[in-house]
């Protein structure tokens, strides 16, 4: 008879008792404690899934209303250190973890604390006073109108003298005067002979034969338009219609087409100057390219991120998430290489020269703790208390990040510092995850946390063996933010080679951006010497941060 069939185990357990049935009642045991284990088991499954759904809408009401910082306050600090040193396990209670602020619906509403028994209303708190207008920027363009004092009013009513002018009251108001479209017109001469009729001269072009109608300014505005505004090309098509000029979209298309196959060649000199550092860091997001004959029509491609030590940030598309089509740039890269967990950068790859071992080879790979705190933080906001402290660990060893970049502390200060605050919560950290290896599941939000800071932890702890490194991918994720926008509004490319041609202008405008030049100036003049026939030998003086160099070079030192 089998136990989970019978609806009185207890009179069994009597009836076996009674009788010394010793086998009978080991039975009864183990069929017991399997059908506990079972219901066990069941309701760790409901209570996780229970967890994933609450997940889902605390995210979503975080994305809506609330922060998205994966960063605590001090406040969420002072709970955690409540959680730790709650003796939950006495009283089976959960532990006063922060949690994500809900959105205040109601701005007047007051918080009630309790102190000694008595009920006391916090005071509110109370916004900085305004410190009225700001001054406006001195580069702004002025049109000054002067308005001088009748000459009725330039005699001193005291003595009756003429008055002399002091100076000027000046009264500010910002106006918006609309671009406009404008058509040069270079009117050539043409002059005949008419004596004999048989004789025609006309002017020489000043201005380069272009293969477009359009000048540079309207190459630069698209190119513009598309990578640092996110505008599609037919939202710009509308906005020339507004300004005037009706032109058809597929004209459009063409000329961004051609504007952007003339930055290819400087995109690919910027990629290889971003590979030759001490330090590259990659990422990447999706972005649909429409191809005929596949599926739905479209294939899911890649844009990813390439970024180093400076201000430079490069882009390359790629068709497929294969590794195959990222290990010409791997290869290329002459330092470390800082990425994520994609299963790409571990697979086994045989590259030009024989060698045969991971794309990434782990004596040169860089972790990111960014990754480490999301995904604790994921388990964190699911109340799962064994979050609470690496979470905590995770932020103080931001603030010494913070405190380094405060302080304007150079690589070798930095590594001291690290070595002295950051290392030993590193070390706590992995000391705790150590303790729960092969007790944490294999679902939970947590034990997830857990094996993906492990499977990391030669490439995390490597970060902190100089202070060259930075301990996460940030720099990149925060470059790629663009592209993501920009994304959502065009939503996909129209072609392989679409692609490959928003990577190139991403690359050039995000590197003007991050070098504080003016895309817009940076953009006309680049393609107006690529269509004069710029000599391929010099393409590297057009990447942004040589051509901002030459810019303010003096021309006694220009070649």
């Amino acid at each position: 008879m089998s136990i989970v069939d019978d609806k009185d185990s207890v009179s069994l357990a009597q009836q076996l008792a009674a009788s010394n049935d010793v086998d009978g009642l080991l039975k009864l045991i183990g069929e017991m404690a399997a059908k506990m284990t079972s219901l066990i088991e069941r309701c760790d499954k409901s209570e996780e899934d229970v967890r994933v759904k609450d997940i889902y809408i605390k995210t979503l009401r975080r994305l809506l209303f609330g922060r998205r910082s994966e960063k605590l306050t001090d406040e969420e600090l002072t709970q955690l250190s409540l959680a730790f040193d709650a003796d939950v396990s006495a009283e089976n209670k959960a532990p006063i973890l922060p949690v994500p602020q809900e959105p205040n619906l109601n701005s007047e509403e007051e918080l009630d604390a309790k102190d000694e028994g008595t009920k006391k209303k916090k005071k509110k708190i109370k916004r900085p006073n305004h410190k009225g207008r700001g001054k406006l920027s001195e580069e702004l363009e002025r049109i000054v109108k002067e308005v001088l004092v009748p000459a009725t009013e330039r005699k001193c009513q005291c003595c009756g003298s003429e008055m002399e002018s002091i100076g000027f009251l000046d009264h500010e108001t910002v106006e918006h005067i609309p671009e406009k479209i404008v058509v040069n017109v270079e009117r050539r001469e043409k002059v005949a002979c008419k004596s004999c009729r048989k004789d025609i001269a006309t002017a020489p072009r000043e201005s380069t034969p272009l293969d477009v109608r359009v000048g540079a300014s309207v190459l630069a505005t698209l190119l513009d338009g598309k990578g640092e505004d996110a505008l599609p090309i037919y939202r710009q098509a509308d906005r020339f219609a507004r300004l005037g000029w009706d032109v058809p979209y597929q004209t459009l298309l063409r000329y961004w087409a051609y504007a952007a196959d003339l930055l290819l060649a400087i995109a690919d000199a910027t990629m290889s100057k971003v590979l030759d550092d001490f330090v590259v860091a990659l990422d990447d997001t999706s972005l649909d390219a429409l191809i005929e004959g596949k599926a739905k029509g479209k294939i899911k491609g890649h844009l990813w991120c390439v970024t180093n030590t400076g201000p430079l940030t490069a882009f390359r598309f790629t068709e497929t998430w294969s590794h195959t089509e990222i290990a010409p740039w791997i290869d290329a890269a002459t330092g470390f290489i800082q990425v994520d967990d994609y299963k790409g950068y571990s697979a086994i790859y045989t590259f030009p020269d024989g060698r045969v071992g991971p794309l990434v080879e782990r004596h040169r790979r860089l972790g990111c703790m960014m990754h480490v705190r999301r995904k604790f933080y994921e388990a964190f906001v699911l109340k799962d208390k064994r979050a609470s402290e690496p979470v905590d660990l995770i932020k103080r060893i931001y603030e010494v990040e913070a405190k380094a970049k405060e302080l304007l502390l150079t690589s070798e200060q930095r590594l001291e510092l690290r070595r002295r605050d950051s290392v030993p919560l590193l070390k706590r950290m992995y000391d705790l995850l150590e303790g729960y290896k092969g007790e944490v599941g294999k679902t939970s939000k947590f034990a997830r946390a857990v094996r993906y800071a492990l499977a990391q932890k030669e490439f995390i702890e490597r970060c902190f063996t100089d202070g060259r490194f930075e301990i996460d991918n940030g720099k990149t994720e925060r470059q790629i933010r663009r592209p993501a926008i920009g994304r959502k509004n065009y939503l996909f490319t129209g072609s392989i080679a679409g692609g490959q041609r928003i990577a190139a202008v991403y690359t050039l405008i995000l590197s003007c951006r991050n070098l504080g030049i003016d895309t817009r100036e940076y953009l006309i003049d680049v393609i107006k010497k690529r269509q004069a026939g710029w000599p391929v030998s010099r393409l590297s003086e057009l990447i942004p941060d040589n051509w901002a160099a030459a810019r303010i070079r003096p021309a006694s030192e220009t070649p």
